[in-house]
């Protein structure tokens, strides 16, 4: 873990938690104004990584964390190599190489923000564990309960923490969504859901190898709309609703996945799913949508409604005659992880150990068989890498399942019994 400086003048100091939790020295600034704060590294810098490496350029020069290295298959280009060139940080082609080196005058990793694929979270997760950091790692941060169970392992045996990059969960909105679940503040009974009407078009599906897979060379991707694109959706609905706490478990997980493009997973589909207490909620998406709309966190009540686009920090209330919004605080993730290892802070927002129930619906999500949507319900828009399907009345029936509680077929949507119909026509 982090060394101390003691020998050096020091303008501040912070404390960084041992593996045995044991507070260590961390000077902030050294001598001659070099920086000795957490030394972290970045393994993906491209796609979502992207923004996390513009987020370690704002902690450097802030003065909270020194990005020293950073490894993707693809050599830095662009505004990636401009950054990094800014902050010094050493590449590296492979993230195994990048753990076992010692960047030059940086000494070993404190922190390392993983960005890659799904299906090698848990291996990096594992090894960056064992080489000494402590992990931010991207959403989801596993697909399968072995998975999960692996990483768990590592962090009892080396007395790391692991955040889950679930931005949304550093929002102060998402505690206003759980005390107006938890009060019953719009009337009982009370129901909520997510809406999410996204449009993805070929380039998206063919901008890696892993894109739109259920599995590649034996691992488990599990690339679906519901279980990555919006990942958020469910996670925010199990920590609104209270069940994402170690321990808590769900009663019951019903799955509908339909897909209008040539992949192996899902590109339009609902979950409902039904917790211990009697509660439920219901998520339903799609990304062939008519009208692109962000995804919402809705909860209705007796006596009102709330709306939360979980992309921005605002709630928006009714309730009787009034209607008001909210506007909250949003803490960044990496450096909330900062603060609870160097002893500042004893909470993060999406600790590993909250995901367990997430990782149960991921489970119950890609047991569902997939149908496709017959052609009939299906146009195009644009062309060439820009086209993408448009999938007929998606975005009424997306409403209406949150709304209603429903699932596709429960509504009759045409599409969703007619998909589902031409699988069991064929099956006889």
């Amino acid at each position: 873990m982090g060394q101390a400086h003691l020998n050096q003048p020091i303008a501040s100091v912070c404390y960084c938690r041992g593996r045995a939790g044991t507070p260590v020295e961390w000077a902030s600034w050294g001598r001659e104004g070099v920086s000795t704060a957490p030394a972290v590294g970045l393994i993906g810098i491209y796609g979502h990584g992207a923004v996390h490496l513009r987020e370690l350029e704002r902690l450097s020069a802030a003065g909270r964390a020194r990005a020293v290295a950073c490894a993707d298959v693809r050599a830095p280009a662009g505004e990636q190599a401009a950054v990094l060139g800014r902050l010094g940080c050493r590449y590296f082609s492979d993230w195994r190489e990048m753990l076992r080196a010692a960047p030059a005058g940086a000494g070993p990793l404190d922190m390392v923000v993983i960005a890659s694929p799904p299906h090698l979270h848990t291996d990096m997760g594992v090894a960056a564990m064992q080489a000494g950091a402590h992990v931010l790692l991207e959403k989801p941060p596993v697909v399968t309960h072995r998975d999960f169970g692996q990483l768990l392992g590592a962090m009892a045996r080396t007395g790391a923490a692991c955040q889950v990059g679930f931005q949304s969960t550093g929002s102060g909105a998402l505690g206003r969504v759980r005390q107006l679940l938890a009060k019953a503040e719009l009337g009982d009974p009370c129901s909520f859901g997510v809406t999410g009407r996204w449009q993805r078009d070929r380039a998206y599906w063919t901008r890696a190898e892993w894109a739109g897979r259920a599995v590649l060379r034996g691992a488990q991707v599990r690339d679906g709309a519901l279980s990555n694109p919006f990942a958020h959706a469910s996670m925010n609905c199990l920590l609104a609703a209270g069940a994402a706490e170690p321990g808590s478990q769900l009663a019951g997980v019903e799955v509908e996945r339909y897909r209008a493009n040539a992949i192996e997973v899902e590109d339009t589909g609902c979950v409902r799913v039904s917790l211990v207490g009697g509660a439920t909620f219901v998520v339903a998406v799609t990304l062939c949508a008519e009208v692109v709309e962000r995804p919402v966190l809705r909860v209705w009540g007796a006596s009102g409604q709330a709306g939360w686009p979980y992309e921005g920090d605002t709630v928006s209330i009714e309730r009787g005659q009034r209607s008001w919004t909210e506007s909250f605080a949003r803490r960044s993730l990496a450096e909330e992880l900062l603060d609870f290892i160097a002893g500042r802070s004893s909470r993060l927002s999406c600790p590993l150990e909250h995901c367990g129930t997430f990782v149960d619906l991921l489970e119950a999500v890609h047991a569902a068989p997939v149908y496709g949507v017959p052609g009939r319900w299906v146009s195009h828009a644009g062309t060439g890498d820009a086209e993408r399907p448009v999938l007929a009345g998606v975005d009424a029936a997306v409403d209406a399942a949150v709304r209603e509680g429903r699932l596709f077929s429960e509504l009759g949507v045409p599409w969703a019994v007619a998909a589902q119909d031409q699988v069991r026509t064929a099956e006889k």
